[in-house]
This record gives structure tokens, C-alpha cells and sequence, in this order.
């Protein structure tokens, strides 16, 4: 087991690596120069080639590019993410301040959508019929609908019509619920199709048919052989709708103006503001990497036979 947890650890440091160096790479070729855009913004719209130097020589963007990528990560390495070119503040700094509302959101969707989606999803590959056709159905409308035009759709009749919820997002209960509801809607669809997916396979397996054989009722069939087997693949979908949640509900995050680590991405990406979009992308990828890790780990635990061959003997 202490191989298994050894060989994810570095499996994770060396795909933070390799993203961060793609990552890099992109944003030096991508159309713009932050020098030029920064000179205007000191000097207005007619900046000279020398004070173009001048900032692209205090920024470091003159020295090549290894250089500049290894200068970044030795400072990221250290927690230095950089100063954002806009608002000269340290990203570190900003990405920190984000963070309560981005994990206040992932962890109260993914909480609402687990308790929506896993019983209907157990449900359904339980009793098949009217009732399997349904819940299939409610989740394909909901994985259908797009989350900008749900967005809207909340915003028009909860807050413009009824009154009853505020258009724009806070980290107070009344302000989460409509992003919350908006993103648990999404989510739990994708939960109900895998869940209903592995339970209707575990409940193939030869186990639980002798358990059938021996008389046990159906709902202890369910619960205690088929609930447990399926599980893996159940864990490993929460646990990347909950890695994504972090950084990636940047489009509902922006329809609200709720004020998390998405939407300070896509304000970075407009401005050209490139230590931010970096810092974005670096901490998306952590979550991501160290979410999964951990939910491999949990698998490991759960189930040996998902680890390889050389640690289950181990």
C-alpha cells in the first residue's frame, strides 16, 4: 500500500510539472504583449519602443525563455506566484482571497448533488420499469440544459420575478442558492447515469445472485452487495465534480458575479494579466492533481483489486 500511495504522490508532482511547463509555453506564444498594453496603461495610448524596453526589462521578459520559466518555478515552488500586471497585488494573495468561495461552492454543490443524484441512481437500476424510464429521462433533460441558460433562467425567475433570491452572488445562504442549484442540477445528472450504470452491473455478478439464492430480501441485496461494489467509479465521479467545481465553474460563477477563483481567472484572461492566468491555471491543476490523488488512494482502499498487481501483494 505505502508503493501504491508513493507511486500516485509522483505520479501527481510530475503531472504539475509538465502542466505548468505546457501552461507556460502557451501564454509566452499567444497574440499580445503585456509590456506594450502595461506601458500605455502608464504612459497613454502613445508609448515610445525605449519605455516598451523599459517594462519588458523590469518585468524580466527580456531574458529567455528557460530563464523566465525556471525564475517562475523557483518562485512558485516557494509560494511566490507573482504580481498581477493590473492591480500590482500579489496573485498568492489574490487567488487566496477567492478560495473560501470557490471550496463554499464546490463542497455545498457536490454535497446536494451526492444526495440528489446516488439514491435516484440506485433507484432506478433497483426497480426497473416506469421508474428507471424517468429518472433516465430527468437526467438527460438536466445534463441537456446548459449551464449559462439555467443561470439565466434562475436569475429571471427567482430574483427578477418572484423576488425571492438576490441576482448576484455572496457567500451568505440566501446568495449560494441559486449558483448552488444551478451547478447540484448539472452534476447530479452525470451521478444518476453512473451510479444507475454500476449498480445495474454489480448486480450481475455471481455474488450477489447466491446472496438472492440464500433469500435475503432485495433491499439488503442492494444496499449490501451491489451499493459497496459500485462504489469506486461513484467515489471517482465526486471526486473530479469536486476538483472541477474549484476552478472550473467559471461560467456560473461570472453570470452571478459571485466572486470565486473562476471568475478571477476569466477577468485575468481579459486583461491580458498573465502571473494571474498562470496562478489560475497552477492552482486548477493542484486541485484537479491532489483531488484525484486522494480519490485514488480511497479506491486503493476500498477495492485492492484497482491497484496494480505489485502493490496488492504488498
Amino acid at each position: 500500500m505505502v508503493r501504491f500511495v508513493g507511486s500516485r504522490v509522483l505520479q501527481a508532482a510530475g503531472v504539475l510539472v509538465l502542466v505548468s511547463l505546457i501552461a507556460f509555453s502557451l501564454l509566452k506564444v499567444a497574440p499580445g504583449d503585456p509590456a506594450q498594453r502595461i506601458a500605455a496603461e502608464r504612459g497613454g495610448e502613445i508609448v515610445s519602443s525605449r519605455e516598451i524596453e523599459a517594462v519588458r526589462g523590469e518585468l524580466g521578459l527580456d531574458r529567455p525563455i528557460w530563464e523566465q520559466y525556471a525564475a517562475w518555478l523557483s518562485d512558485t515552488l516557494r509560494l511566490n506566484l507573482g504580481t498581477s500586471y493590473v492591480n500590482r497585488e500579489p496573485v498568492a494573495k489574490l487567488i487566496r482571497e477567492r478560495f473560501p468561495a470557490s471550496f463554499a461552492l464546490a463542497a455545498a454543490t457536490v454535497a446536494i448533488s451526492t444526495a440528489l443524484g446516488v439514491p435516484l441512481g440506485v433507484l432506478a437500476a433497483a426497480r426497473r420499469g416506469p421508474l428507471d424510464t424517468a429518472v433516465r429521462t430527468l437526467s438527460l433533460v438536466l445534463a441537456s440544459m446548459p449551464s449559462f441558460w439555467l443561470s439565466l433562467l434562475a436569475i429571471w425567475l427567482f430574483a427578477a420575478e418572484l423576488r425571492w433570491l438576490p441576482a448576484i452572488a455572496d457567500l451568505s445562504p440566501r446568495g449560494l442558492v441559486l449558483p448552488v442549484a444551478v451547478l447540484a442540477l448539472r452534476t447530479s445528472a452525470m451521478l444518476i447515469r453512473v451510479t444507475r450504470a454500476t449498480v445495474i452491473e454489480a448486480l450481475a455478478l455471481p455474488h450477489v445472485t447466491v446472496a438472492r439464492g440464500r433469500g435475503l430480501p432485495e433491499r439488503l441485496v442492494v444496499t449490501r452487495h451491489a451499493v459497496r461494489n459500485a462504489l469506486v467509479p461513484v467515489i471517482t465521479v465526486i471526486g473530479l465534480d469536486f476538483a472541477t467545481l474549484l476552478a472550473g465553474a467559471a461560467v456560473v460563477e461570472w453570470v452571478f458575479a459571485y466572486p470565486g477563483v473562476g471568475r478571477l481567472g476569466v477577468q485575468a484572461a481579459l486583461n491580458g494579466d498573465v502571473p494571474v492566468v498562470l496562478g489560475f491555471v497552477l492552482f486548477a491543476s493542484v486541485a484537479l492533481v491532489v483531488v484525484n490523488t486522494v480519490v485514488d488512494i480511497l479506491c486503493g482502499l476500498l477495492d485492492p483489486t484497482v491497484r496494480p498487481a505489485r502493490t496488492v501483494t504488498a
